[in-house]
């Protein structure tokens, strides 16, 4: 693997890119460059924490990454993205280096494909590759990256980018893996939604949640989902996985929009990201992503919970 030559910075250090820049922190310092990581957040105590940990250094403004020939960014949409790169462009000189910017957003193809085009006449190269994986992906350097761009565009940021990634796909031009990532991420939310409903009508027949499952993952209908988010997030009543719903909200609005214009007939996937939606009213913005199963077990009227199935435990309490 080619080391990294050159500067990097980094904008936005939440649950997925505070890890995510320590393992680009460490690769920077890998191949021996002067300049450690730069990084930059809006909260910059979260900042300065980063710097303890992992050796980098706090840019106090984002001006201060101007010179950087790779800019990474991960933040909650692609407006904060547009803005945050505005203020770089605007300090940028005649002479700066071209810069590859590495979008790990979840964000909006579309604008992200406009700001592509709005940030050439700066020098500015704007890539996307949202991610798949989760904080504990991100703390363990396993993610799945979607890349969108041009393969020649890639070459000076993909060894930072296997810093935290181990599988990396290129899916298309600009904008592409933002597509995919909110696709995927309709997906993930429909299979809990899909999973919830099923376990909570087989446990009003009687059928304890976890056996459920447990047939289910040696058998056809199971997912991810079915094997690991409702298990240890769910039916464990943790709903901690650490992804927030209102993410999760932004992201099936995106794929919905997607879905429309490709295929407006589409009987199926609209159905869930209108059902996130209406979970999102209820359990909050701030809620884990999970918890649209919360909004399941309300309209059911019982709680997911292994152990004795629900006629059971409604006949015990009977007696």
């Amino acid at each position: 693997m080619s080391q990294f030559k050159g500067s990097a910075g980094w904008i936005g250090l939440g649950a997925m890119g505070y890890h995510m820049a320590g393992h680009v922190s460490r690769a920077v310092a890998a191949a021996g460059g002067n300049l450690p990581l730069l990084v930059w957040n809006r909260t910059t105590s979260k900042a300065e924490a980063h710097v303890a940990e992992f050796s980098s250094c706090a840019a106090q403004k984002l001006s201060g990454l101007a010179e950087c020939t790779v800019i990474f960014s991960c933040l909650p949409t692609s407006e904060e993205v547009a803005n945050a790169a505005a203020q770089v462009a605007a300090s940028r000189s005649s002479g700066s280096p071209s810069c590859t910017w590495v979008d790990c957003t979840s964000g909006d193809p579309d604008r992200t494909r406009k700001l592509a085009e709005e940030l050439a006449p700066a020098g500015l190269i704007l890539v996307d590759c949202p991610v798949s994986g989760g904080p504990r992906g991100a703390a363990a350097a396993t993610l799945t990256a979607m890349l969108g761009g041009e393969e020649q565009l890639w070459q000076p940021a993909l060894p930072l980018v296997r810093a935290f990634a181990s599988k990396l796909e290129l899916c298309g031009p600009v904008g592409s893996g933002m597509a995919v990532k909110a696709v995927n991420n309709a997906l993930n939310a429909a299979h809990v939604l899909l999973g919830a409903e099923g376990l909570l009508a087989l446990q009003k027949f009687g059928v304890d949640p976890a056996k459920a499952l447990s047939v289910i993952n040696k058998s056809s209908g199971r997912s991810l989902q079915t094997e690991v988010r409702l298990p240890e997030e769910v039916l464990s009543r943790r709903f901690n996985y650490g992804f927030k719903l209102g993410l999760m909200q932004k992201d099936c609005g995106i794929a919905a929009g997607i879905v429309r214009a490709g295929f407006p007939d589409a009987p199926l996937l609209l159905h869930a990201c209108n059902a996130v939606a209406e979970a999102g009213k209820v359990q909050g913005p701030d809620a884990d992503y999970t918890e649209v199963a919360r909004w399941l077990e309300g309209l059911a009227g019982t709680e997911l919970r292994a152990g004795e199935p629900e006629s059971k435990r409604q006949r015990v309490s009977a007696l």
